[in-house]
């Protein structure tokens, strides 16, 4: 009698001690969910931002370069002095054959006015300032830059070989004419091996009356030339 206790005993403390203990199997999927969810992303899934309502193809200065051209520059800022976000393009016309150098067609200058609805309207064109790619002899392409400051636009030019020139044309929004004005032309010439200088500034006076989209660097008066 005593026996049979003790044998039905020391089976429910067996079938107790079996029921807390975890199978291997058991341990090996909850050790597998827990490497899962360490290895799941903590952080949201990036949001691409959807373009910007009420925007356009005018809203981009280089849509104004018409089809084949080559876009040379493009430079944004107050063309007026008004404080609006406006630009500048420089582009080369669409050509198929090659040009010998100092020869080819002059780069075209486009100025772009930002209207009352913020979007960009061309307003002014040059196709006569900046000379063609092959234009600045052996120093290369002649076109050195443009900058726009409050109500002011400046283009600069530079070539030669050994005797090197440049010429900086600034013009200047006339809001009286909604426009811009030639207001200053600096030429200069440097011999790069005496280092000899010449340079001579022209003014309104000099020049007379003349538009953005009217002026011809040929109609002024000579460069200086080193003695």
């Amino acid at each position: 009698m005593h026996t049979t206790w003790m044998s039905a005993l020391f089976y429910l403390v067996l079938l107790a001690g079996c029921g807390a203990q975890e199978s291997p199997a058991a341990a090996q999927d909850a050790e597998d969910n827990a490497t899962r969810a360490d290895a799941s992303p903590t952080h949201a899934p990036e949001v691409h931002a959807s373009p910007t309502a009420g925007t356009s193809v005018s809203d981009d200065p280089s849509a104004f370069a018409p089809e084949g051209a080559t876009l040379v520059d493009t430079l944004r800022g107050d063309l007026t002095g008004r404080g609006t976000s406006d630009a500048l393009i420089v582009f080369s016309p669409a050509t198929t054959e090659a040009q010998p150098l100092g020869r080819g067609q002059a780069r075209t200058v486009v100025l772009l006015r930002r209207d009352a609805a913020g979007t960009l309207q061309k307003v002014a064109e040059n196709a006569r300032i900046v000379p063609c790619e092959r234009c600045g002899g052996i120093a290369g392409d002649p076109y050195a830059y443009a900058r726009i400051e409050a109500g002011t636009v400046t283009l600069a030019v530079a070539g030669g070989s050994r005797e090197r020139w440049f010429s900086d044309y600034v013009f200047r929004y006339a809001p009286e004419r909604a426009t811009w004005q030639l207001d200053q032309v600096v030429r200069g010439v440097t011999d790069t091996q005496t280092g000899l200088q010449k340079q001579t500034e022209l003014l309104v006076e000099d020049f007379g009356d003349i538009g953005f989209a009217d002026f011809d660097p040929a109609a002024l008066p000579p460069a200086p030339a080193l003695d």
